[in-house]
């Protein structure tokens, strides 16, 4: 399938630029913050940026996957900061992708509005302290009572937690066949028994913000039910992850090419002309950054598809390999070319290593799955 841009996709993409070049790439020292930008949020929302997703029933601009991984392109290659696309990205998962799909029309009309304003945001609540987000090992319990439930438990790790008004809880609320069955639950900052706490040290992909919540006992009613009791996991856990790998593509993908930018742009100042072996190399680059771009629409236009896309476990881990592979090559140019690697290209070389890090394990259980899967079908031919 080849993905085609439309003329309304390059707009907003001009637009997505202008906004990140304006308000976000003069903000120097962005990367080295532990504060979340609230003015930089607010124009997000003033311009319609939090609710490019979300349908236009609910004030917002109804765009596809594909736009929003273009956006986020935008966002990270002209602000040249992956800790904003990260909290953009998120709240566009949790607003559109979680509670638009699952939501009750009450549910719907009472916080899509805001999300799409950017006057409240929105946080997913999985992982857990010492055990990640791993469904085996989970705790964090909803006990029903009084035409309600009492959660208790905690969650830790959450990207945009200490900002949040409004958090997508992920809790047992019990077992089938051995197995714990999980719910999930839309709870404001502000009720009762929820406690936000401060936010954690992480040291990359500043300013976006990371935190922990705690919930002693509390109540919410039977209306913070978000989709069907039991399936929680099935539902929103396990595509929402398949949809953060996919968009994540965008983002990466911008900060490929602010690095290339960078790169290219020492090497213009420099009294020297490249040599034959250097201007090979920037090709070899020039030619991972275009696939990257490649992979990326592809990955953003199978989730807007109506077919079920088996091949697209395949596509990330490539993607995955494809970005590494890009720093392989980058880092042989730069001691080639003698060109220190500092300031913002330095920052940017480390915010994707940490993404690359982020998921790793994960990424090889996968391969290894596919692997398995594909010698096995070789033994039933």
């Amino acid at each position: 399938m080849a993905t085609a841009l439309t003329s309304d996709s390059l707009i907003l993409q001009r637009r997505v630029s202008a906004f990140a070049r304006t308000h976000i790439a003069p903000h120097e020292g962005l990367h080295r913050e532990d504060r979340f930008p609230a003015d930089l949020w607010e124009a997000m929302g003033r311009d319609g940026l939090l609710g490019l997703t979300i349908s236009r029933d609910y004030g917002g601009e109804g765009r596809s996957g594909l736009d929003l991984s273009l956006a986020l392109h935008s966002l990270v290659r002209d602000g040249h900061n992956l800790g904003m696309g990260l909290s953009f990205l998120i709240h566009h998962l949790v607003a559109r992708y979680i509670i638009e799909t699952w939501g009750t029309q009450s549910q719907k009309q009472r916080y899509l509005p805001d999300l799409a304003a950017g006057r409240i945001t929105a946080c997913m609540a999985v992982s857990e302290p010492g055990i990640g987000p791993h469904p085996k090992h989970l705790k964090s319990s909803a006990e029903k009572s009084d035409g309600g439930y009492l959660l208790t438990g905690q969650k830790t790790y959450l990207t945009n937690g200490p900002i949040a008004d409004l958090f997508v809880i992920i809790a047992v609320t019990g077992q089938s066949s051995g197995w714990n069955r999980f719910s999930a639950f839309l709870v404001p900052r502000d009720n009762a028994g929820l406690e936000v706490l401060p936010p954690l040290a992480i040291p990359f992909f500043k300013p976006a913000p990371h935190g922990s919540i705690h919930f002693d006992r509390c109540r919410v009613t039977a209306e913070a039910l978000l989709g069907s009791e039991g399936s929680a996991y099935e539902d929103l856990v396990l595509p929402m992850r398949r949809l953060e790998d996919a968009l994540m593509m965008g983002a990466v993908t911008g900060a490929l090419e602010k690095q290339t930018d960078l790169l290219t742009t020492a090497l213009r100042n420099r009294p020297d002309r490249p040599d034959e072996a250097l201007t090979l190399d920037l090709g070899r680059l020039k030619t991972m950054l275009d696939t990257a771009k490649i992979l990326s629409y592809e990955a953003a236009a199978m989730i807007d598809s109506p077919i079920d896309h088996p091949d697209q476990t395949s596509l990330h881990l490539f993607f995955r390999n494809l970005a590494r592979d890009f720093h392989i090559q980058l880092e042989i140019i730069l001691n080639n070319a003698r060109i220190d690697k500092t300031g913002l290209l330095e920052t940017i070389t480390n915010d994707l290593a940490a993404s690359g890090r982020l998921g790793a394990q994960m990424a090889k259980i996968r391969q290894m799955t596919l692997g398995a899967d594909f010698l096995n079908a070789g033994c039933d031919a």
